[in-house]
């Protein structure tokens, strides 16, 4: 079950390989810290999905901690891609989508700051 994060791992790579290369260069800062957040998303959903564990230093990381920062990246770009529409003063129809999207950015945060620390409120057995 666990190796589905590979899936939505190398997707976001692709993704954001993608956007990059076809997209042109991005102007905003908005833009890059979207980029940035949705590849290193990508990149640590990759490594939880192959890697039981990694050390670093005299630390080792379980495979939920990556799966966790991959959230917490994941969570940062949907907030910020939905956040821009609320600050520009954008219609009634558009807002509603933009702060339900920020409302399931927070949820996705949860999600992976739980899992960073091992699971207190969702089952990682699941994943096994």
């Amino acid at each position: 079950m666990r190796r589905l994060f590979a899936l939505l791992g190398i997707g976001l790579l692709l993704a954001t390989a993608g956007l990059l290369a076809f997209g042109g260069t991005p102007h905003e800062a908005t833009t890059w810290f979207w980029l940035a957040c949705l590849g290193l998303s990508g990149l640590s959903f990759t490594v939880s999905a192959f890697r039981d564990e990694v050390t670093v230093g005299s630390n080792s990381l379980r495979w939920y901690v990556f799966a966790g920062v991959g959230d917490i990246f994941l969570a940062a770009a949907t907030f910020v891609l939905s956040i821009g529409d609320v600050l520009s003063g954008a219609p009634t129809e558009v807002l509603i989508g933009s702060v339900a999207g920020a409302l399931g950015a927070l949820f996705l945060a949860f999600i992976g700051v739980d899992y960073v620390r091992g699971g207190v409120h969702m089952d990682l057995s699941a994943f096994a």
